[in-house]
């Protein structure tokens, strides 16, 4: 992380070459792809599978959304709490709805939240990690294997940047996942105390056109991050895997992505 202290956290990126960019990022799996146009602006082993974190709770938030809308309750048991806790934990025998689980799933990144929605919505949390793989597939995600629905560390779940960037087109496609990405804060009531609960993304109201993202940490998997940011008509979508700092990285790779594009269509590429 020293590149980053040494360049400033609001150094600007943009002037850089590919092979400058390329040597800089410091993240083992990129994808840069400008929605806007259809173009691929960076990609580094981008279909190498490393481990994905909390960005895993993409797709837990879309398969909840394909199955209940984001409508209903769920009870909370004592078996959704037995996980590394979130700061806000859940508590077995309280009433939460649908809805505001998937904000703390995708705001506040709550472990416990993943296994509550997964159990209510397909019954066990194993089966809903079957749905999390067979919808992958329909998502031509190749290289991705799920093990639980929250993204801590376990041997056998892994994405590669070119799948997480399916996963996180198809989940921000849903307008409701979309704005709860981009949210800043939740006030929320947690056992009858009124909560705050922030967003992890530190780029979210500070880097310019930061839109909807997911980002995700463990010891093991190190930084992981899916965003957009919009500027001047273009939306960059990027994805980061294995990455010892996130932010120096996605600042990196989104100034100069911004750098590239023109307001004129290409032919698009597939990935």
């Amino acid at each position: 992380m020293a590149r980053s202290r040494h360049h400033g956290s609001h150094a600007n990126f943009s002037n850089l070459s590919y092979e400058q960019v390329s040597s800089l990022v410091q993240a083992s799996g990129v994808f840069l792809y400008d929605a806007t146009t259809h173009k691929v602006l960076f990609a580094k082993n981008d279909d190498v599978p490393y481990a994905p974190a909390s960005t895993t709770k993409l797709m837990t938030a879309l398969l909840v959304y394909e199955k209940t809308g984001f409508k209903g309750e769920v009870r909370i048991k004592r078996e959704d709490t037995l996980i590394q806790p979130s700061h806000v934990p859940l508590i077995a025998g309280e009433v939460v709805s649908i809805y505001q689980l998937v904000e703390e799933l995708l705001i506040g990144s709550c472990n416990d939240a993943a296994l509550a929605l997964a159990r209510a919505c397909s019954g066990s949390v194993e089966k809903f990690v079957e749905e999390m793989n067979h919808k992958a597939q329909l998502l031509g995600c190749s290289n991705t294997h799920f093990v639980n629905p929250h993204g801590l560390f376990e041997p056998g779940q892994y994405t590669t940047a070119r799948d997480l960037m399916r996963i996180f087109q198809a989940a921000i496609r849903i307008p409701a996942i979309s704005q709860i990405c981009q949210t800043r804060m939740i006030h929320f009531q947690n056992g009858g105390i009124k909560r705050v609960m922030y967003n992890h993304n530190r780029l979210l109201g500070r880097y310019s056109g930061m839109g909807p993202a997911k980002t995700g940490w463990t010891r093991i998997s190190q930084h992981t991050y899916a965003a957009a940011c919009e500027r001047n008509g273009h939306t960059l979508y990027l994805t980061i895997l294995h990455s010892p700092d996130k932010w120096y990285d996605a600042r990196i790779l989104f100034d100069y992505g911004f750098a590239q594009v023109k307001p004129q269509y290409t032919v698009e590429e597939k990935f």
